[in-house]
Order: C-alpha cells, then structure tokens, then sequence
C-alpha cells in the first residue's frame, strides 16, 4: 500500500469512528427503578414513550408497573395475585391506548392472563382448558392496538398451544400442524400486528424449532429459515411482526443470527460481528422494519442493538451494565419512534429497566 492509499484508509477510519461516536452521543440512555424494587425488568413500550414491565420486593413478590414517558411510576397487582415468594404480578406488554397486557400467578402456582386498562380496571382471563390446576397456565405476549392478545397456554399434559384472544373476550387456542405434543413442546405465539396477525414458533417431536405466521383469516404458514440448524434446540425462531406483515426472529446456523422475513416470505439475515460473538437474538420490530435485540460476546456479556430498516446496525450498553457472562443489556422492545425499552443487569446481578431514545 502506498503513503497515499495509507492516508485515505486512516482517514476513512478516523470518520468512521466520529461518525460512530456522533450516533452514540445522540442516543440516550435513561435507567430506572420501581420504587422500592430489589430488580425491575422493563418489557414493552408503547408510541407515547410509556414502558410496562414488573419488579421485585425485598419478600420476592413480584410486582407490574407502568412509567409514563416523563419517568412517573405507578405499581400494580392483579386481583387474584399471590403476595408470595416467587409470585405475583408480570406485565409485559402496552398498546397506543395504554392498556397493559401480561399474567398473574395465584396462589396455587397457576398463571392467568390480565388486562388493565389506562384507568386502572382489570380483566382477567383463563385459555379453554386452563386455570384449574398448577400446569395449566395462560401467558399473554403481545397486545395489538385493537386490545386482541396473544400468547400461548398449557394443557393438562403440560403442551403448549397459541391463543388469541380477541377484544370482545373470545378465546381461540390453535396449534402449528407439525408441532409436537406434551412437556414443552407445542406452539408458541409472541406477537400479534393491527390486522390480528400472529407470529412465533413451535416445536416440533423432535425439538427442533420452526418459525409460523398465522393471518388474521386463520390460515397458518410454517417457515424456516434457508440455512438453519436442525435437530434439538436448533431451527427458526419468530419473535415479532409488524403491520406491514415483516416477521424478526432469530435461527441457528448453530451460533443464533437475527432475520428479517418480509410478507411475501423473502429473507434477510444479519448478525452483530463482535469477537467471541455468542449470537444475535432479535426481541422485536417496530412499524417502520427496525428490529431492537440483543448479542452475546463470550466473557463480556450482552449488549444490545438496534437495526434501521436500511440495515446499518447500532450497537449499545447502559451504563452500569455488568460486563461478565449472562449479565448486561437485553432490549425487549422498539417503538415508532425508535426508542427502545428493556433491562440490564449489573456487576452485582441487580437488573433496572432502562429507555433508549435515538
């Protein structure tokens, strides 16, 4: 290389590291805490800014929160919620309206599907062939503006089977064609768009993983990734959709890789290259195609990114983010705007949510 060619290689260096630092300066990062919690885990946000999520009392009761965009936090039980070790309260997702979705546990150990609306008032709610008995449990996931949920459900034998729940109360469990039956294995359904469509994955007998999408008509699609591991623990993971119909997810190849498969079921795939990377795994996909998830780099613990629709990828910790295996920054969710809300652990293995606007 010669003396000139040298110094436009450092000089592209040199702007790409400013240009780097410039995006970083103008993200921000605030972290937070329930009050007189010992753990906050910040799950979904909706588009004014609010966050939902649970934390953790010094009993180990667990508890729903909302935080309003100007940082006010209000906590919440469930009617029905056990004030017990363990149990309690976990909200985890929040529409436009600012109506908050997610599952209590009683004080048999049985978990039941909520909703509270932006007054307050909650309704709650069991899948058919659930509530009865430890095991047979409802967890909502996801909560679309039309107020439908979905999810996913156990039976009496321990299956999973998806639900959506729609905003007049009907209950429909379904099942991917190919999924297997009993102990963990069945259909799991993470996230609902406008329309009523619902992403996820199941798992099939022989506990590989296959990505679905099920339309707001009732027709189910199984999809997997081109190039994705099989056999167990391996295969296509889908974890959210947007309105436009775009599934984000992860597959293994073994390591995890994130993807992006639009309605008419064309891939992308992509990773975050990081050295000793141990995996990108996307949470979710904000209307506009941006996807927020986290990575993995051995010995150094997560952090997160965020994806533009365009493909570059921004990188980033909050501060005070442990840096040792299994701790650090794990987003969870993506607005319109961008801004993204999730959790991080730190050095002492204390999680606080935290909010990243761009």
């Amino acid at each position: 290389m010669n003396l000139y060619n040298a110094l436009k290689v450092c000089l592209f260096l040199v702007l790409l590291a400013f240009s780097a630092a410039a995006a970083d300066r103008a993200a921000t990062i605030v972290s937070f805490d329930a009050p007189g919690s010992q753990a906050t885990f910040a799950y979904g946000i909706n588009k004014a800014g609010s966050v939902t999520g649970y934390w953790v009392d010094s009993t180990n009761v667990y508890h729903g929160f909302l935080r309003t965009a100007a940082g006010v936090i209000t906590s919440f039980d469930a009617p029905g919620a056990a004030a017990t070790s363990g149990l309690g309260t976990f909200a985890l997702t929040i529409n436009t309206a600012g109506t908050v979705a997610g599952y209590y546990a009683d004080s048999s150990e049985v978990y039941h599907g909520f909703l509270r609306s932006p007054a307050g008032v909650f309704t709650t709610f069991d899948a058919p062939g659930t509530g009865a008995a430890p095991g047979k449990n409802t967890v909502p996931q996801s909560l679309n503006d039309a107020g439908a949920v979905a999810g996913y459900c156990q039976d009496a034998n321990a299956a999973i089977h998806g639900f959506e729940r729609a905003a007049n109360g009907a209950i429909t469990a379904f099942d991917a064609p190919n999924a297997g039956s009993g102990g963990t294995l069945g259909t799991y359904a993470e996230s609902i768009d406008t329309s009523g469509a619902i992403a996820g994955y199941y798992a099939d007998e022989f506990f590989e993983y296959h990505g679905f999408q099920l339309s707001s008509s009732g027709t189910l699609t199984e999809f997997d990734v081109p190039g994705a591991g099989t056999g167990p623990d391996a295969g296509t993971e889908g974890t959210g959709i947007n309105a436009a119909g775009a599934i984000a997810g992860d597959y293994t190849t073994p390591a995890p890789h994130g993807f992006l498969m639009t309605s008419a079921g064309a891939f992308t795939t992509f990773g975050v290259s990081a050295a000793g990377s141990l995996g990108t795994h996307p949470t979710a996909i904000n209307q506009g195609g941006a996807v927020t998830g986290y990575y993995g780099t051995k010995g150094s613990g997560y952090r997160g990114f965020v994806r533009a629709a365009s493909g570059s990828i921004a990188t980033f910790g909050a501060t005070g983010a442990g840096t040792s295996n299994y701790l650090g920054t794990v987003p969870h969710s993506i607005n319109q705007s961008g801004a993204v809300a999730g959790f991080y652990t730190d050095a002492s293995s204390v999680a606080h949510g935290f909010v990243r606007t761009p």
